[in-house]
């Protein structure tokens, strides 16, 4: 990531998109599993399923997660091939 990204990537909870399909997006655009999202942002894999299930409205994913998973989308995909 350059320096010009780093300052970029700020928290701004106006951007805030609970769709379950946009957090899909990031996951796929980060190239890693759900597991692999679960683990990296902190939270157990059955919650971020629930997170990824448009059915499941009562658990919706809060804005810091959708953050953690622009962040890892924006980074490279070698940093993550740890498990």
């Amino acid at each position: 990531m350059s320096a010009q990204e780093e300052i970029t990537m700020m928290p701004n909870a106006r951007f805030y998109n609970k769709d379950p399909m946009y957090l899909r997006y990031l996951i796929d655009k980060a190239g890693i599993t759900q597991r692999k999202a679960a683990l990296l942002v902190g939270v157990p894999e059955r919650t971020m399923r629930d997170y990824l299930n448009p059915k499941k409205t009562k658990s919706i994913a809060p804005y810091s997660v959708q953050f953690c998973l622009q962040c890892l989308s924006k980074s490279s995909k070698t940093h993550y091939k740890y498990e």
